[in-house]
């Protein structure tokens, strides 16, 4: 189906519009100049009447009536003298004296006409006739006028001052239209040119300085999609720069440990040790995969993913085994004390939990054995110190940068954690803070109220 311009159906629509306004006001001029003129003429007729009708009718009908007679029998006067037309009869209907020579029209219904009680006009397709009666009241008078003078009148005065009018600028409004519409039109123009070359990463917004403000929802809907391909694209550069940066290192070591095991068939502890190392490499390199993987979904949420309500001490109570079974396998001693209840809130479960874990592990993780680590839940706040080495200030900083591990670490770890616990707590609102205890060991500390 052929996409018509927007442009030109303006143009036609504005066109039809015009003409139709010529058409009507036209019509209009037409019905009132009409109105206008038989108000004039039949004024007309009746001055012509009381002329005639205060005249001494005996001595004009003594004198006769001649065409031939008169001033004004030169042609320039013919039109002007054909505008009225008179004719006077006697009572019993027989025509006394007229100026033209067929009065038929005249005559055709004065018998019906009631003259008693004062002059009256008579209308038919020719004519339009006053009828009274002489004062003293021996003769009719009928003063008569030709519709077709009027209507052709009326026809000029329309034409003259109303179609020609509209003729004559009707173009020029046109072309003002047409050029007002192009110009109108221009901004939208060099924006299509300007998405026709544009490079299909570029997030830029759109300049709508020039544009009509109906069209500004559209290029504001238009940026707002630029911006989030170009906060997409961007997280995909990021996921694909971070999983090569981190994954060459492991897939190497597990290709070294293959290497190993195929080279050590005749050495079985050395091939059993290699296949071990091999089974910890793919285990790291798939928590480090799955870390990614939530990371960059993290980066693509800005509300939170299927909200449900938050029972806060439900929620820790329900995981608490898995962290006293961890501190038992790292000889560590957990306490879990709760102080106070807080409210429940709209969460995504999987993503809090996930944040919890993150927090508790890394205590059980970095502590010694023999060491200590708490866990507190408040009406406001959930807690994780432990009674580790801590880190230096610089360190402390430096928390939450991906990939980032303090030196010195011998806990297997791709530096993510505190990263993706820092994605779920911006997304739930959360504010989550890291320090050093002043009696030593390490702080975690989420703000839920």
């Amino acid at each position: 189906m052929k996409k018509r311009s927007l442009r030109t159906r303006l143009i036609v629509i504005f066109t039809l519009l015009l003409v139709l306004a010529w058409a009507v006001s036209s019509a209009i001029s037409y019905v009132k100049i009409r109105h206008r003129v038989r108000l004039i003429f039949d004024s007309e007729q009746i001055m012509f009447a009381q002329r005639l009708e205060q005249s001494q009718l005996s001595d004009l009908l003594k004198g006769g009536y001649s065409n031939e007679r008169t001033a004004f029998k030169n042609g320039i006067y013919n039109q002007a003298r054909e505008i009225f037309s008179f004719a006077i009869f006697s009572n019993d209907g027989k025509l006394l004296l007229s100026n033209v020579k067929n009065v038929a029209d005249y005559n055709r219904s004065k018998g019906l006409l009631n003259l008693d009680n004062g002059p009256v006009f008579e209308e038919n397709p020719l004519w339009r006739t006053l009828w009274l009666r002489s004062m003293d009241g021996q003769f009719i008078i009928a003063i008569g006028q030709k519709n077709a003078y009027r209507n052709m009148l009326s026809r000029r005065i329309v034409i003259d001052h109303a179609l020609t009018p509209w003729a004559m600028i009707l173009p020029i409004m046109l072309l003002i239209i047409i050029l007002m519409i192009n110009r109108e039109l221009a901004p939208l123009k060099q924006m299509a040119s300007s998405l026709q070359t544009r490079a299909p990463d570029d997030d830029t917004p759109l300049n709508d300085q020039r544009l009509p403000s109906e069209i500004k929802p559209f290029v504001d809907a238009l940026n707002g999609l630029f911006a989030q391909i170009g906060n997409m694209l961007r997280r995909e550069r990021r996921f694909v720069s971070d999983a090569a940066h981190e994954l060459r290192s492991p897939l190497a070591a597990l290709r070294v440990q293959a290497q190993v095991a195929q080279l050590a068939i005749n050495k079985p502890e050395v091939q059993l040790r290699a296949l071990n190392n091999l089974t910890l490499g793919i285990d790291r390199a798939s928590r480090l995969i799955d870390q990614l993987l939530t990371l960059s979904k993290l980066d693509a949420e800005d509300s939170i993913p299927d909200p449900v309500v938050i029972n806060w001490q439900q929620m820790v109570q329900e995981m608490q085994p898995s962290f006293f079974t961890q501190a038992q396998k790292n000889s560590l001693e957990l306490k879990v004390s709760y102080q106070g209840t807080p409210p429940d809130s709209q969460g995504n479960l999987l993503l809090l939990s996930l944040l919890i874990r993150n927090l508790v592990d890394n205590a059980l993780s970095y502590t010694q054995p023999g060491g200590e680590v708490s866990i507190t839940l408040t009406n406001s706040a959930f807690i994780v110190e432990d009674s580790g080495p801590g880190v230096t200030e610089e360190q402390l900083i430096r928390l939450g940068e991906r990939f980032y591990r303090p030196p010195g670490q011998t806990q297997t770890g791709s530096g993510l954690g505190i990263s993706i616990s820092q994605q779920i707590a911006g997304l739930h609102g959360l504010r989550l803070s890291f320090n050093n205890r002043d009696e030593g060991g390490f702080s975690a500390r989420i703000e839920i109220g």
